[in-house]
């Protein structure tokens, strides 16, 4: 998956800190370090585990649950961008939204899911999670609206579809609705995607 540089708090700060490349590479090693959930750890164990001074974490975050969302929100714009880079030499918008879709769905796929389970736990957690829907539901709208232009598609209210898309995987990933139903939120998500984008289709 391609790096994008490390910012800090970007979801909350429209002029995020850069930090350097030795920041970045401690971000991807507490990514590693999270992978299978969220420890119950202290800033201080985690400075361990990373085998940095808690000087050095404290630079990139000052508390735990900001540590832990940041490193979220640099995984799920590492998804974003790939999805982006995946779809870039498509021609079609509505295939190109299909695919992009697919990909995005990803955050509520398997790799995620311990994950994202203990993160609903840290103060902050839904309005990082609100931001990066939002954004999604922007691409969405834009190609769309596109599709609508190259006759793709039929004549949609393309708010409402974006809200529809960009929000079918979080949806599912509630826990309510993911244990009723019979596949994962991230194949459940993609097969209703499919469903609408060839509804729509001309």
């Amino acid at each position: 998956m391609h790096n994008i540089k490390y910012k800090i708090n970007s979801f909350e700060n429209k002029n995020p800190k850069l930090f350097t490349k030795r920041h970045h590479e401690i971000a991807e090693a507490l990514e590693r370090l999270l992978e299978k959930g969220v420890p119950e750890l202290t800033m201080s164990q985690i400075a361990k585990r990373l085998k940095i001074s808690l000087r050095t974490l404290y630079e990139i975050a000052p508390s735990r649950d900001k540590l832990i969302l940041m490193t979220m929100d640099n995984i799920l714009k590492k998804l974003g961008k790939f999805a982006m880079d995946s779809v870039s030499d498509i021609d079609s918008p509505i295939k190109k939204l299909e695919k992009y879709l697919f990909i995005v769905n990803q955050a509520v796929g398997p790799k995620f899911d311990t994950f994202l389970k203990d993160i609903e736990k840290i103060n902050g957690s839904k309005k990082m999670a609100d931001y990066h829907e939002n954004f999604i539901k922007n691409i969405i709208k834009r190609l769309l609206q596109e599709a609508i232009q190259k006759n793709e598609i039929k004549k949609i209210d393309v708010k409402a579809f974006s809200i529809l898309l960009g929000g079918i995987g979080r949806e599912f990933f509630k826990e309510k609705n993911k244990n009723s139903i019979d596949l994962t939120p991230e194949k459940s998500a993609n097969s209703i995607t499919r469903i609408i984008l060839n509804g729509i289709k001309l």
